[in-house]
């Protein structure tokens, strides 16, 4: 009677312990990632698999959390961390508690995120693209999780993906669609407990489809564009900056877009790289603009009329707006390709079937059929670019610089020429072009005047001044017609020259008179 009072005792006990460790353990983390960071911010998305509540400690010293964000009674929450200190880290603990259960909790260990560079300040970035596995699963290829290990270990600012991170299908619900993110996040955990991740969407996520675009919009937390598809497209294609470098995502999946930008995504790129200030430009997306391997993307098929134009018209406006590299992916390789000094990287070794070596073709410097990724160091004046296999090898290392190179374009008293001048309301202005540095400017141009208050510019353009040598200057004059009544404006001038290593240099200037 004693033995069996005992065994019951026993089964009860062990019953008990069985269901307080399935309590314990019924809080599975499904995602946590650091972002949309900026100097002062950042957001912070927790997913859990119960509907919970979640709150965050935070502070920039280990261990002592000066400020709390909370959220409630959802699985997926987007938490914002406030009055973060520019260049500087931040430490945080979150807590995930079983809304139907509140005595069942999780608190993960203390993990930490590097805000936004300031100007002047250097930081690391690495890119990676096509890690979807190779057939309709959830599962991500095992590589992927060596790659994404690299990444971490290499305490990066942020990490940028090219696109194609799962296997989407036109049949998929949303469950299914969500289930493929999470199996990602699943890998990704590791690296965006303390880096953001960028993401631009590839063919492979499907996006013309309702239930995989829902399903992307809502497993991903990106700055939103301002252009007008914001409401509709506003995280696929968007912009942010970091140090000296300005980051563009694009999307060259948008539904009827399929493998061009044009369109509102165009008229944004413009207006985007237009108003930039950074030493840096980095473009990311998936279909290569060069040396595609996918024949049929209108960038690639030289038939494509229409897309050839557009493959025209985008690296114009690259050239225009001096962007520095483009890292793209869509085919399964690293490939490097060189187009008027701009660098072109195809980086979709992360992890889907790779496609073997390309053969180098017309402007193609290097390629590799590795799985691979690549780390960039960023400073002011410099981006050291190495490529890394899934075994830590160095594929290939180039650096770019910013040249010695300062154009300035500064306008005289304007005056009129001529008393006729003066009755026809031409109004000149000197101006004086002066290379004040080390390197020549090579083939400079004024691309284009400007000027407000119904103000015409009279002088044609562009206008080529040939080779400005460093420490040398010229001078143009430039007539305006100025309407009765006008006693000032602000006038615009646009210039463009291309350094000894054949990058790209634009000079926007602007004037009251």
């Amino acid at each position: 009677m004693c033995l069996r009072r005992v065994l019951v005792i026993l089964i009860f006990v062990t019953a008990l312990m069985l269901a307080v460790a399935g309590t314990a353990l019924g809080v599975t983390t499904r995602n946590v990632a650091v972002s949309k960071v900026t100097g002062t911010s950042a957001v912070l998305v927790v997913k859990s698999d119960v509907t919970s509540n979640v709150t965050v400690e935070y502070g920039q010293v280990p261990g002592i959390n000066t400020a709390m964000a909370a959220g409630y009674g959802a699985a997926r929450h987007e938490l914002s961390l406030v009055g973060l200190s520019a260049s500087s880290t931040v430490y945080y603990r979150v807590t995930i508690t079983d809304a139907a259960a509140p005595s069942t909790s999780v608190t993960l260990p203390e993990k930490s995120f590097h805000t936004a560079r300031a100007p002047g300040e250097s930081f690391s970035f690495a890119v990676a693209g096509d890690n979807r596995p190779a057939s309709d699963t959830f599962v991500q290829p095992a590589i992927w999780g060596t790659i994404v290990g690299q990444m971490a270990a290499e305490n990066v600012d942020l990490a940028l993906d090219v696109g194609d991170i799962i296997y989407g299908t036109g049949s998929d619900t949303l469950a299914q669609n969500v289930a493929k993110y999470e199996g990602l996040f699943a890998v990704t955990k590791q690296l965006t407990y303390s880096t953001p991740y960028y993401v631009a969407a590839g063919n492979h996520e499907r996006l013309n489809y309702a239930n995989s675009k829902a399903g992307y919009d809502q497993e991903f937390t990106f700055p939103v564009n301002n252009g007008a598809d914001a409401a509709t497209y506003g995280e696929h294609y968007y912009s942010f900056n970091n140090g000296d470098t300005h980051f563009i995502a694009m999307s060259t999946e948008i539904p009827g877009q399929e493998g061009m930008i044009t369109g509102n995504q165009k008229a944004w790129l413009e207006a985007d790289l237009a108003a930039m200030d950074k030493s840096w430009i980095i473009v990311f997306m998936h279909r290569p603009l060069f040396s595609g391997a996918h024949t049929g993307d209108p960038w690639v098929n030289t038939g494509n009329l229409t897309g050839q134009q557009n493959k025209a018209d985008i690296h114009a406006l690259f050239l225009q707006y001096g962007v520095d590299i483009v890292f793209e992916g869509h085919d399964h390789y690293y490939l490097r390709h060189e187009e008027d000094g701009i660098q072109y990287l195809i980086t979709g070794g992360g992890g889907a079937p790779i496609s073997g070596t390309p053969a180098l073709g017309p402007g193609d410097v290097f390629s590799a059929g590795s799985y691979e990724h690549v780390k960039v160091d960023e400073t002011a004046s410099s981006l050291a670019v190495s490529v890394i296999d899934s075994t830590g090898a160095t594929l290939e290392g180039f650096s770019m610089a910013v040249p010695d190179l300062w154009m300035s374009l500064s306008p005289g008293n304007p005056y009129w020429a001529s008393y006729a001048d003066y009755q026809a309301r031409e109004l000149s202005v000197k101006y004086t072009i002066a290379n004040s540095g080390s390197g020549d400017a090579i083939n400079f141009q004024l691309l284009s005047f400007g000027a407000t208050n119904l103000v015409e510019p009279l002088t044609a353009t562009p206008i080529s001044l040939g080779t400005l040598t460093a420490g040398s200057a010229t001078s143009l004059k430039v007539a305006y017609r100025i309407p009765l009544g006008v006693l000032s404006f602000m006038a615009t001038a646009r210039a463009t020259c291309t350094d000894d290593r054949g990058y790209v240099h634009e000079y926007p200037d602007r004037y009251w008179f």
